[in-house]
């Protein structure tokens, strides 16, 4: 993903583009978070019996 983010931001410093890879983890891992949660919301309905 360096190799990515240097080849969008040439100019970016090492620092800035470490906040950007730091930024972008910690999407992905709520985004995975929000998509289980919402997955088990939906699955409640369909699926019977007491989850929690």
């Amino acid at each position: 993903m360096t190799a990515l983010a240097t080849r969008m931001f040439p100019r970016a410093s090492v620092l800035a583009i470490a906040d950007f890879q730091t930024l972008v983890s910690l999407a992905l891992f709520c985004f995975g978070g929000l998509l289980v949660s919402v997955s088990i919301i939906v699955a409640d309905k369909y699926i019977p019996g007491e989850w929690f």
